[in-house]
């Protein structure tokens, strides 16, 4: 008898072993899971925040520069092309040069100075809008031998394609006030753009 109650016990001693190993796996592995769990959350919001950091702000800033560039860019004029039709020429007073050694100087009440092809005695004549943001006057010569149109231009007006011949188009600078002088009523010639007078304190900028 005696020798299978000793059995028993440690029959009985083996199970409640083996149940508390078990339960100690049991808890040792959820911590692991747990801890595991933990850190690939962390991992993954860490990620996340770095990767929104460099999405967002690299969008930011060119669409601030771009709209900034526009804003410099935009068209000013100071020309009051009514006034200057009725004989006021403020708005354009100043000295008018182009790439090719020509230069005009306007005051208040009009011509002051001219250099025009070797030419410097002119007289300046009103004469009508041609168009949106274009007027055109005329200049001649003292002795009346040459006679030049005079276009006023208002900066951001590009002047009209039925005024170049075949082939050729306004290339100066649009987004700026500017004089243009010719003898001819369709303008052709290729050195058009160099030919465009730009109030000469402008130039630089």
């Amino acid at each position: 008898m005696p020798r299978r109650r000793a059995s028993r016990r440690k029959s009985r001693r083996k199970t409640v072993f083996s149940i508390l190993l078990s339960g100690l796996l049991l808890i040792i592995l959820g911590l692991a899971v747990y801890f595991v769990s933990s850190y690939l959350k962390n991992s993954d919001k860490a990620a996340g925040s770095k990767t929104q950091t460099h999405v967002v702000n690299p969008k930011k800033d060119p669409e601030e520069k771009k709209e900034t560039t526009t804003s410099s860019q935009a068209p000013v004029s100071s020309f009051d092309l009514a006034a200057i039709a009725a004989g006021d020429y403020t708005s354009a007073a100043g000295t008018w040069t182009n790439e090719l050694g020509d230069n005009l100087k306007l005051n208040a009440t009009g011509l002051e100075s001219a250099a025009i092809r070797s030419v410097t005695e002119f007289t300046l004549a009103s004469g009508q809008a041609t168009g949106d943001g274009i007027y055109q006057a005329t200049l001649t010569s003292a002795d009346g031998t040459v006679v030049y149109n005079l276009l006023f231009v208002k900066g951001g007006t590009t002047i009209p394609a039925e005024r170049f011949t075949e082939g050729h188009s306004d290339t100066s600078d649009t987004a700026r006030d500017r004089l243009y002088i010719s003898s001819e009523t369709l303008f052709g010639d290729d050195n058009f753009s160099k030919s465009v007078l730009y109030k000469s304190d402008e130039q630089n900028q």
